[in-house]
């Protein structure tokens, strides 16, 4: 190889002790970060059977997007870069040694072949002087971010100072090293690593000799090659388990419908009921709390903790898993206070922005199970809400006779054994029983009538008890599910209709877990697709300007957050705005999680905090897509004094009063 050739001089200015040196030390290195991080595995392990291992093609595509993509991370614009461009800068790095260790120890020596020359070099060494200079730039956005600005989400402890410092050194000495090659070298594609090229010619400026250069080179090279292997060997007993934990719990992330949590098994027989303790989290779960970041993502965006109530989804997990780790004791029940766990509106907020995947929701849940069904201990009026559903059939307690008295005079078709209907139209109590929300299913009733839809309704109907399942009452959710399936499958039908996305998620995602398999599509859906086909068609111009709340059951759950806003578009004279937070990462409404029916502590209202957010936008309307938002919206607006100003509606309300009906406007 001639000097007019690029390549790695990999041991430039090395001697060999130091290069055994590196070898023995790297074995030790690597051996006990095996070690640490089997330690973990071994932990994890302990934890209860659970099935991860399917789909794997999607579980690689996840890992794809968000670990090598960076994608959720980036959906966040500062803490997103920072991360972004040190992560790629640190991956550059990484791949950037493996290529010189394939170089100098595999291709080399057993193929006489130099992988790390000509113009391959030369790109090999521009793109790892940029990613570390990124990766430099990151660190100090960290730690302005982390130590000036101080977000409340975050904490600036010493052990995150520490990795910080010690990952800043670790790159520093790296250009150091390569600046002192250069400038004693000279090569002339030395400006191919611009860092190092002008580090270098800095050095030369201020009449470093060629004996100081290579002086400073290995003594920096040494201490380089120290606190890297020492990293190496730290990082199982360090914040930078993240490296291994991240991209193993999002491969192993949860891959079915985001609304079903998984059913107690056997219930009646079941040893556990709910979790009380470590040993009965799944292996997955303690993935879960050793992956978490302590970004704070999730409280940032928890409407339990913007209203001060007593819940933190990040102190719940982090709890956790200081707790698996031994270093928080005592019993889980002690650690995290019931109130903390009633105060979760089940929205899945957390679960949205968590770049680690971690399953926060359904940890609550299974925590709620053991205090319900072990301790009996729900708190404010949840009990009298569940002991109705029981009795009849609906959380107020009312008359079963009652359910259907919102069609009177509509001649609304109730199903009939034998007799086929597109539409099994599933009212749910809310519509059934409260007065205001009456009009979401009469106007569904006239919108269907108009577009020649044939449906009927279930005399039988009851309660499913969704909010059951949600407040830890497996118990009843499994009993009322075996009586609707059963009384469901009576009847033909092609399709299940229903306007609240708390009936759509259980009876789609949750329902098969007792043999109800059934199509559902949710009222918003089934407006689109009549409108689309040409089977209805609004008429009468609604001047209104119309801000749309996205339902957490409906947008975050299911990813419907389109079919109600084209919806709204379709009606004449109609402005349709959007609320600051909207889609996906909309704002909860406060009345999920069982909340409609119970009392939490709190500084304020989630629901007060959500209206009082859209009111900024100046609508004339509220637009909703399900009955307990639209209950919430509109008690939010009476409480900030809109209620003679604002209204709202239901997006099946703005449709039938733009329809014509037997030739008169509705």
């Amino acid at each position: 190889m001639t000097s007019s050739v690029p390549f790695r001089d990999t041991f430039w200015n090395i001697p060999g002790w130091a290069q055994i040196g590196l070898y023995i030390g790297g074995t030790v290195a690597t051996a006990i970060f095996v070690w640490g991080v089997w330690q973990h595995v071994r932990l994890w392990r302990a934890g209860g059977p659970e099935h991860r291992l399917d789909r794997i093609p999607d579980r690689v595509k996840l890992v794809a997007t968000h670990v090598l993509g960076q994608v959720r991370t980036l959906s966040q614009a500062y803490p997103g870069v920072m991360h972004a461009i040190m992560f790629w800068g640190f991956l550059a790095l990484f791949m950037g040694t493996v290529l010189a260790t394939i170089d100098w120890d595999i291709t080399l020596p057993l193929f006489g072949w130099k992988l790390l020359k000509g113009p391959f070099y030369l790109v090999y060494e521009t793109v790892l002087d940029l990613f570390g200079l990124f990766f430099v730039v990151g660190l100090g956005m960290a730690v302005w971010r982390r130590f000036v600005l101080r977000p409340e989400r975050i904490d600036p402890t010493a052990p995150f100072a520490n990795v910080l410092a010690l990952l800043f050194v670790i790159n520093l000495t790296g250009f150091v090293m390569e600046a002192a090659r250069l400038a004693v070298v000279k090569p002339a594609w030395a400006m191919w690593s611009p860092v190092g090229w002008a580090l270098g010619e800095g050095m030369l400026a201020v009449g470093l000799s060629e004996p100081a250069l290579r002086g400073i080179h290995l003594g920096v090279w040494l201490f380089h090659a120290v606190i890297s292997l020492a990293f190496i060997a730290m990082m199982p007993f360090s914040y930078m388990l993240h490296l291994v934990t991240t991209p193993l719990n999002i491969f192993f992330s949860k891959l079915s419908p985001r609304g079903a949590i998984p059913a107690i098994e056997n219930i009646e027989e079941a040893e556990s009921l709910g979790v009380s303790k470590l040993e009965e989290f799944s292996w997955k779960r303690r993935l879960d709390f050793a992956a978490c970041l302590e970004c704070g993502r999730c409280q940032d965006a928890c409407p339990a903790h913007m209203a001060g109530s007593a819940l933190s989804p990040k102190r719940v997990i982090v709890k956790l898993k200081r707790h698996m780790y031994g270093t928080l004791p005592g019993p889980i029940h002690g650690l995290i206070e019931p109130n903390e766990l009633w105060a979760c509106t089940t929205c899945m907020a957390c679960v949205q922005e968590c770049p680690a995947f971690i399953d926060i929701v359904d940890t609550i849940i299974d925590l709620r199970r053991y205090l319900t069904l072990s301790e009996g201990a729900l708190p404010s009026t949840a009990p009298q809400s569940l002991q109705n559903i029981q009795r009849a059939g609906n959380p107020w307690g009312l008359p079963p006779a009652e359910r259907l008295a919102w069609a009177e005079g509509l001649d609304v078709p109730v199903l009939e054994a034998g007799k086929e209907v597109e539409y099994l139209y599933w009212v749910g109590c809310s519509a059934s029983y409260d007065k205001r929300n009456q009009s979401i299913a009469r106007s569904m009733v006239k919108i269907m009538k108009a577009a020649g839809v044939t449906f009927g309704v279930m005399a039988e109907e009851r309660c499913h008890a969704e909010v059951g399942r949600r407040l830890g009452e497996e118990y009843l959710y499994q009993t009322v599910q075996q009586e609707n399936v059963e009384a469901i499958n009576r009847y033909r039908f092609k399709k299940v209709v229903t306007h609240c996305p708390h009936c759509f998620n259980t009876m789609k995602n949750e329902f098969p877990q007792f043999g109800g398999e059934y199509e559902v599509v949710h009222h918003s859906v089934l407006i689109q697709e009549l409108l689309a086909a040409g089977r209805i068609k609004p008429t009468k111009p609604l001047n209104e300007t119309v801000t749309f709340h996205d339902s957490c059951y409906l947008g975050r759950y299911n990813g419907i957050m389109e079919a109600p806003r084209d919806v709204a578009r379709a009606v004449p004279g109609l402005t349709l705005i959007e609320a600051p937070r909207q889609r996906e990462r909309g704002l909860c409404c406060g009345g999920g999680g069982g909340h409609m029916w119970m009392e939490v502590p709190a500084e304020r209202r989630v629901n007060v905090i959500r209206v009082q957010e859209i009111l900024g936008t100046k609508p004339s309307t509220i637009g909703t897509a399900c009955p307990f938002c639209l209950a919430m919206m509109d008690l939010g607006r009476k409480v900030t004094g809109a209620e003679e100003t604002v209204k709202v509606k239901d997006v099946s309300e703005l449709i039938a009063d733009s329809l014509e009906v037997d030739g008169a406007q509705r």
